[in-house]
């Protein structure tokens, strides 16, 4: 190639590199707007969205949009944008932190200005068995909270940040409408981030504000930097404490969960001791909540929907090891505000117990998240736990309630239980019938079948009989034992003597030691209620006689002693009451079947 060729194309080279900037440099207005490629629509729109920001909160943008293109330009080359700091985002709060005290007739919550992070949340109507009541915020959480802001083009982390506060504490015991707190940080680049929370005398719900404000000129040359905020961040990283004396049996119960669009995700906080992945989880759509669970109270946070439809967003579920706590956080759309506001979203949290009807009020499905069992059986625990709460307006002792629904599910089941003892009674008198069968064809299985099938049917026996009783009523079991172990209506409520809490053991005392499998606590309706098994044991017809059934009439007990030594007490109450009945249905059964026979004969 020769000197001249070589000449020609740099020239050519500087010509196309070099025309583009000259046009940018001194006729602005005019350059060529790109119409392809996935770069020039994105930095076209970036441009587009900052300006249109800034003139809906009052900043000048210059007379054209191509002043707005030109302010926004050093982003993309490297440049300073007029004025702006260094660090447009840096915070120039000069607050110190300090925690806030808001009190309510139902709750008093400690907030602290370092990242806005609510610190305790004391429920006032719910005492805890350590004394006081109880508080759902765990101890000794790393302060950091999960708050934070996406720019276009840079992330502000509020975590960490220490905000201002407008008052030193809030009070609504006394009366009067709804009350706010503002937490205010400001940024070196003109902003200023407000978290704004309003508060209501009597409910548990709250609301949570997250606002970016522009506070002067320099918000222009900031927002050309960084872009218009994207995506706001807001949720709960602390866990939820477990709030009952048993805490092993409560653990089982703690868990995490979300809804997008109409599907219920659940993390359970036992997969935590495996791995953080058995707890994370991460949804986009149509985001309406995420909260943590433990036994009786949820905390939980709601995407209100203030436009009419849905919000699409980011849920995200976690879990931390180290403290072994569950958290949650939602991501939702930067909106307009009015005024100096740029962005601003909002969440509508929810602290307090697990109440059908307090959770409900809300219309978006937050009573589905009760942990009632599988869902085959749902309904009937519901309706369960209905009829209790509507003879609760007028019994007020849940224990008697529990009592008159064992009597009421044994008058419901009577006729089965008659015939199924009966029938168990036949097979019992049908017995020696049965074995010489089985010595005349010892050696042929299939006419013994045959011929045993055709003694049933002669007899009008049904071997299956004594089983339908216990098929039939497990449902309702299941149901009731649900019930009785998630509802917070049964928590702290008394019914007789030593009965204090029918949501726990009936511990009436602590002993010394430590018994294998059911702790060092001296529970006495299980032993109650294996005395009275074995007494009704003694009054069931048995199919057959021999030594293995009489062991399994005597170890039955025993095993029943250890399912439910731990359960609630309500619960136990229920089945001992249930025993009893049955003893005594089993009792007049054969007392009438004699009497008819004594009839017969005479």
């Amino acid at each position: 190639m020769d000197r001249r060729t070589l000449l020609a194309l740099v020239l050519i080279f500087l010509i196309l590199t070099g025309y583009p900037v000259i046009m940018q440099k001194f006729f602005p207005g005019v350059m060529p707007s790109p119409k392809s490629g996935a770069g020039s629509d994105s930095t076209l729109t970036a441009q587009t969205d900052t300006a249109t920001v800034m003139q809906d909160v009052g900043l000048d943008t210059g007379s054209t949009p191509a002043a707005a293109t030109a302010a926004a330009e050093p982003a993309a080359t490297g440049g300073l944008p007029g004025e702006a700091p260094a660090d447009p985002l840096a915070v120039v709060t000069d607050a110190a932190p300090r925690d806030i005290v808001v009190r309510t007739p139902l709750y008093e919550m400690t907030i602290s200005t370092r990242g806005g992070r609510i610190l305790s949340w004391k429920g006032l109507e719910f005492p805890s068995w350590q004394g006081g009541v109880v508080n759902l915020v765990p101890e000794h959480i790393p302060p950091r909270g999960v708050d934070m802001v996406q720019f276009r083009a840079a992330d502000l982390d509020l975590g960490a940040t220490i905000f201002a506060a407008d008052r030193q504490e809030l009070d609504l015991r006394q009366g009067g409408g709804a009350a706010g707190l503002t937490l205010t940080v400001r940024l070196a680049g003109d902003l200023e981030v407000r978290k704004v929370f309003t508060f209501h005398p009597d409910t548990y719900d709250f609301q949570v504000d997250m606002v970016v404000a522009a506070t002067g000129p320099g918000a222009q040359a900031t927002l050309a930097r960084v872009g218009a905020p994207q995506v706001i961040r807001t949720g709960w990283n602390q866990g939820i404490a477990p709030t009952e004396r048993i805490q092993k049996l409560e653990h089982q119960s703690m868990r995490s969960m979300a809804k997008v669009g109409e599907e219920l995700e659940f993390k359970k906080l036992s997969g935590l001791a495996k791995s953080e992945d058995k707890v994370t989880g991460q949804w986009r759509g149509s985001v309406q909540f995420a909260g943590l669970q433990n036994r009786y109270f949820t905390i939980v946070g709601m995407v209100p929907r203030e436009q009419g439809g849905p919000v699409e967003g980011t849920i995200r579920l976690g879990g931390d090891q180290e403290t072994g706590t569950q958290s949650w956080s939602i991501d939702l759309p930067a909106r307009r505000g009015v005024g100096d506001e740029i962005a601003t979203a909002r969440l509508d949290y929810y602290i307090g117990p697990q109440e059908a009807s307090l959770l409900q009020s809300y219309g978006m499905g937050l009573e589905k998240t009760m942990d009632l069992g599988w869902k085959l059986f749902r309904p009937l625990t519901e309706f369960v736990l209905w009829g209790m709460y509507l003879m609760h307006n007028i019994i007020p002792n849940y224990g008697v309630i529990i009592i008159i629904f064992s009597v009421l599910t044994k008058l419901m089941f009577y006729p089965l239980t008659k015939t199924s003892t009966r029938s168990m009674k036949k097979m019992q008198e049908i017995q020696p019938k049965l074995k010489a069968l089985q010595e005349k064809y010892k050696d042929d299985k299939e006419k013994l079948n045959q011929a045993t099938m055709q003694l049933y049917k002669d007899e009008k026996v049904n071997p299956m009989a004594g089983c339908l009783p216990l098929l039939v009523q497990s449902p309702v079991f299941i149901a009731l034992y649900q019930g009785l172990s998630h509802t917070i209506s049964l928590r702290g409520q008394p019914f007789a003597l030593w009965i204090t809490d029918l949501s726990q053991p009936d511990a009436i005392m602590t002993m010394p030691f430590s018994l294998p499998f059911l702790g060092s606590d001296l529970n006495v309706l299980p032993l109650l209620m294996a005395v009275a098994m074995y007494f009704q044991t003694k009054l069931t017809p048995t199919s057959g006689a021999g030594g293995q059934m009489a062991a399994m009439n005597t170890m039955m007990p025993l095993f029943m002693v250890f399912i439910f030594y731990n359960m609630p007490s309500g619960l136990v109450l229920y089945w001992l009451v249930n025993t009893i009945l049955q003893a005594y249905q089993t009792w007049q059964i054969h007392r009438e079947a004699a009497g008819s026979e004594g009839a017969q004969t005479a």
